[in-house]
């Protein structure tokens, strides 16, 4: 009967072995979950983490894409801005020199249109004679003009280069060639307040004419 004793402990020791076996895998097997829900868990964290990132990030792109948009607008309206106040002062400068021209054209003497003329310009002019009469004439830098009053008519053409408005009247029959009229922003001979005044008077061969 011993060998049945034997077998008996035997197979106890097997079983306890087992069961320590079993024991041993269930808490390897509990870590590895542990530790792998664990790991889940700061992934899950890093990727929340990495989501908050992408959507800080996106907003600043979408506040940065917005701030642009409204710069670009606010660019666009400054710039209008400027192109229409820079069309109403030209505008202004030209109105007033047609004011000067017609002013020039209305004179009925050599006196009133001396301060239209644009000092710096011009060399010298004939002066009245005593019984305040002409001929009279205007020595401009490149050219000369005889003055007389009433021949200048009505607006032509005009043109604005830079600082300068050139307006070309017509003239009457009596002339072969139009006026046109170069005005600059000056002082005057006797008025040294800057406004628009006539640089040069050009002649211009009227259309049609003979040569």
């Amino acid at each position: 009967m011993k060998w049945k004793k034997d077998y008996t402990i035997s197979a106890f020791v097997i079983l306890l072995v087992i069961t320590a076996i079993a024991l041993l895998d269930n808490a390897r097997t509990a870590d590895t979950a542990a530790k792998l829900e664990e790991d889940k868990k700061q992934l899950e964290e890093k990727v929340a983490g990495l989501e908050g990132k992408l959507v800080d990030r996106s907003r600043v792109a979408n506040d940065l894409k917005n701030e642009n948009e409204t710069l670009t607008f606010n660019l666009s309206t400054m710039e209008e801005e400027i192109a229409a106040a820079q069309s109403s002062v030209r505008y202004q400068d030209f109105m007033e020199a047609i004011d000067v021209v017609e002013t020039y054209k209305a004179a009925g003497k050599f006196t009133e249109v001396i301060d239209l003329i644009a000092f710096g310009n011009f060399t010298s002019f004939t002066s009245l004679d005593f019984e305040d009469k002409c001929p009279c004439s205007f020595t401009f830098k490149y050219s000369n003009l005889d003055w007389s009053p009433g021949v200048v008519l009505n607006l032509k053409e005009f043109s604005i280069n830079k600082d300068k408005i050139v307006l070309t009247y017509l003239t009457v029959e009596d002339l072969e060639d139009n006026y046109q009229f170069v005005l600059t922003r000056s002082d005057g001979y006797y008025d040294r307040t800057e406004k628009w005044r006539i640089e040069e008077i050009r002649l211009v061969e009227k259309e049609g004419s003979a040569l």
